[in-house]
């Protein structure tokens, strides 16, 4: 059975199946949140206003993502990944 994360997100499996499971109070956090978080391994999940200005904020920083859209036009999951080459 999948439980609501107290805090951020967690990856949850069930049945061989993994699932993002994160508490969307994401409003009240700032691109500098995300990123601490991403720098602890944990994935993230944040609202679509918010992709842009964290995708610059990552490259910046160099910390690596992979992201997928939860619900389009709503929220993206981004989740900490090896070192990679940045697509031009």
């Amino acid at each position: 059975m999948l439980k609501v994360p107290a805090n951020g997100a967690e990856i949850q499996e069930v049945d061989g199946v993994r699932y993002l499971i994160a508490k969307l109070d994401a409003q009240k956090k700032t691109c500098r949140d995300f990123l601490e978080e991403l720098r602890k391994g944990n994935p993230v999940v944040v609202p679509c206003s918010k992709r842009a200005q964290l995708t610059g904020l990552l490259k910046k920083e160099s910390v690596f993502t992979r992201q997928k859209t939860v619900v389009s036009g709503q929220w993206v999951s981004f989740f900490p990944c090896e070192a990679r080459e940045f697509k031009p």
